[in-house]
């Protein structure tokens, strides 16, 4: 019997599968702009591991670079331990949205399945 493995080629069916939670809680008003976000991610992140940024492309129908942004990263080791060390924290208009992986990367695929949108047909 030959087994076959699908990748998901949304966002949202890829975080079901390999998310710690598929709908995290979204945090509203924490930063003042994308550059806000940007800064204070990298001060949260592991500087000895890889730090992927992503912004929304043009095939996103949804999304806009300048008022969106992720980045895929992993926790500051200083930090409090957890089993789901990887994030993918989404900033969209001001809210934001903290997804965690065990690794790096599903966090860093999550991102860039959220830079270029839902593919048509899927939604």
């Amino acid at each position: 019997m030959t087994t076959t493995s699908t990748t998901p080629r949304d966002f949202t069916a890829h975080i079901a599968i390999t998310a710690q939670d598929a709908t995290p809680a979204m945090r509203s008003g924490q930063y003042e702009s994308i550059g806000d976000f940007y800064a204070v991610t990298y001060l949260h992140a592991d500087i000895d591991s890889p730090i992927e940024k992503f912004e929304p492309t043009p095939s996103n129908e949804w999304l806009s670079p300048g008022y969106a942004g992720a980045m895929a990263y992993r926790t500051d080791p200083s930090a409090p331990a957890t089993d789901h060390p990887y994030t993918l924290a989404t900033y969209i208009e001001g809210d934001v949205t903290y997804y965690r992986f065990t690794r790096h990367e599903d966090a860093a695929r999550a991102g860039r399945l959220w830079a270029i949108g839902t593919p048509a047909g899927t939604a």
